[in-house]
């Protein structure tokens, strides 16, 4: 009982030191910035224009329409690279996430008043990004359809950069009237 108490306790403390390690490993590599103070911040959902395609990759009828068409061995290497061309999508609406979330948080800074429920939210939305991210990753890995959470996630990616838009928006139209109103002011 007590090796199997110390085993367990080592292996545990093993994992949560690897945890520690590959969080702070990430935190510790140099980000390079992505928007410079003249650059202009970019909302367009790059991964949009691609849906259709993958789309018409993953669909069973497809696949079972080139099983039937050519050999085994052909219908299986299609398949394998069509989940690759699907991960790599998916991998790129990660991508286009994290822009869009750094964006967000460039979006803040920049609003005169952000409250903690903005904040609570995008955290929400960015975990919920990450599981289902993870989720569509396991099953692309396993080899199993998942185009109805690949577009779940292209909706998240979508509706955040429609968001940010908004945002931009609202915090241009009170800057627009900012000086309006400090000119009326003046008079």
């Amino acid at each position: 009982m007590n090796i199997f108490l110390l085993t367990t306790g080592v292996l545990i403390a093993g994992l949560l030191g690897l945890l520690v390690w590959s969080v702070g490993r990430k935190n510790t590599a140099s980000k390079p910035q992505r928007f410079s103070q003249g650059e202009n911040l970019s909302f367009a959902c790059k991964h949009l224009m691609n849906l259709p395609q993958i789309r018409q990759a993953m669909e069973p009828s497809d696949l079972a329409y080139i099983a039937n068409r050519s050999n085994k061995g052909a219908a299986k290497t299609v398949r394998q690279e069509r989940l690759q061309v699907a991960c790599r999508y998916l991998r790129s609406l990660r991508e286009d996430f994290d822009q869009l979330m750094e964006a967000a948080q460039i979006v803040a800074s920049l609003s005169p008043q952000v409250e903690a429920e903005q904040e609570w939210k995008r955290f929400r939305l960015n975990l919920e990004f990450r599981c289902k991210y993870q989720l569509v990753r396991a099953k692309f890995a396993m080899g199993l359809p998942a185009f109805a959470a690949l577009s779940e996630l292209t909706l998240v990616v979508s509706s955040l950069a429609l968001d940010i838009e908004r945002a931009v928006a609202e915090i241009g139209e009170a800057a627009a009237l900012t000086p309006n109103l400090r000119s009326s002011a003046n008079r």
